[in-house]
């Protein structure tokens, strides 16, 4: 069995100085004051448009299907929509047939597959009349773009909507649709199309944090991206001398007429972390909510490997994924916090919570019991096996995570992926005032 080794850890500051592209996309974020995170994921998602749906992820157990589900988290007006447009002028992408298709909103689960292709009568070799099937796209691809949560939220609340269910399946390359009475309706075969779907959300209105869409894997899917950049003023005044510089060219991937096409297989870093998660599901030490979200850090190192050219993986994708996956989980839980603050403000207009009324207190209160229970995080650690400079997501930390668990009481246990990235930021810091100085 392969080793379980440490994940390499990365600043942001490391993180946006790692790769050429990576630079760039920092320095144009920083030009035009907008978030980084958000441009790196729609280049992320035209790159997979141009990645053959026959492509997947393979691994001693299986393949996996590169469909991904991003979601941009910003407050209204926060740039969800113009990181999109500032990405689109300042990179350029070079196609070799598999060309980027226009974004489409669905409006149920059952249109869904209505997108991939239409229905048009031919004439076959024997004079006939036949209804024959042309794909949309040469890639049998779609983006599904969902630029007002609001709609989705609507139309995921009704009694028969199957929107999530779908975008599920969609993430795993799963039969789509379904063949009504008198022959109508469409399906779309597993494993022959590519989907990508985009969520922008304002983190009070995202619909996928629910307990049944926990209970589902929704969450664990998403590769959720902050789409406001907090350091913007900073950003910009440093990048204030140098000239916005021409668009940069997304180096070619794949060739042309492949005959064979490529699959990216996994590391033996990545055999030994999916090992781990099943030894831990099979013990039922797999922390809830989080059942796919290996399997959406692997994708991100996939396409990762493509921006660069390469239909092979390198141990730098696997980790650099690994910090956009840490990002992703604290974007996951701001939402749940901006949630919690929201249903508790909507319950305070009644009166009170639990007897008690709401009032300024509430936010430092929290502090406290974060604070609190990284003390108790920090005074067990050591001995549960637990590397407290390292991310909760790292191979070294899976198991020992379980043993921390049970020394935290249950009333806590919300708090100890706050606590933990509290601990980890304080790390960080230092680390960075140590380089300054």
């Amino acid at each position: 069995m392969p080793e379980l080794k440490p994940d390499m850890t990365y600043t942001e500051k490391e993180f946006w100085g790692a790769r050429p592209l990576l630079k760039r996309v920092k320095l144009v974020a920083s030009k035009t004051r907008k978030s980084p995170h958000a441009i790196l994921g729609w280049l992320m998602v035209w790159m997979l448009t141009r990645i053959s749906y026959e492509t997947t992820y393979a691994t001693e157990v299986g393949k996996a299907s590169l469909n991904m589900l991003f979601l941009m988290s910003a407050a209204t007006g926060g740039g969800k929509s113009a990181a999109r447009k500032v990405a689109q002028d300042n990179f350029v992408f070079q196609d070799l047939g598999l060309s980027c298709p226009s974004p489409v909103q669905a409006g149920s689960g059952e249109a869904i597959p209505d997108s991939f292709y239409v229905r048009v009568k031919q004439i076959n070799e024997e004079g006939k009349e036949v209804w024959t099937e042309e794909w949309l796209n040469p890639n049998h691809c779609r983006i599904f773009y969902n630029d007002e949560i609001s709609f989705h939220k609507g139309k995921a609340q009704q009694n028969s909507s199957t929107l999530e269910a779908t975008y599920l399946s969609m993430y795993s390359g799963d039969y789509l649709g379904r063949t009504l009475a008198g022959g109508k309706g469409k399906e779309v075969p597993a494993g022959k199309y590519r989907a990508i779907t985009v969520f922008n959300a304002q983190p009070e209105n995202d619909p996928f944090r629910s307990d049944a869409s926990m209970a589902s894997g929704m969450p664990s899917r998403l590769l959720n991206l902050n789409a406001s950049n907090p350091t913007a003023r900073a950003d910009y005044e440093s990048a204030s001398t140098i000239p916005m510089p021409q668009p940069f060219k997304i180096p070619l991937f794949g060739s042309p007429g492949d005959a064979m096409r490529p699959q990216f297989r996994a590391l033996p870093e990545m055999e030994a972390a999916h090992a781990e998660e099943d030894f831990l599901a099979n013990e039922g030490l797999r922390e809830h909510g989080r059942s796919h979200t290996l399997l959406t850090r692997a994708k991100t190192a996939c396409v990762l490997a493509a921006l660069e050219g390469r239909d092979y993986l390198v141990i730098e994708d696997w980790h650099l994924a690994g910090h956009l996956i840490e990002h992703s989980n604290a974007i996951d839980f701001s939402i749940k916090r901006a949630l919690s603050v929201a249903a508790r403000t909507e319950a305070g207009k009644a009166g009170a919570i639990l007897g008690v009324k709401l009032g300024a207190s509430d936010e430092s209160k929290y502090l406290y019991a974060v604070e609190r229970v990284a003390k108790n995080l920090k005074k067990h650690a050591k001995e549960c096996g637990y590397d407290l400079s390292r991310p909760r997501t790292d191979d070294v930390n899976l198991k020992p995570m379980s043993a921390l668990n049970l020394k935290i009481s249950g009333r806590d246990r919300d708090l100890i992926e706050p606590a933990l990235n509290s601990i980890i930021n304080e790390t960080n810091n230092k680390k960075e005032d140590s380089n300054e100085n």
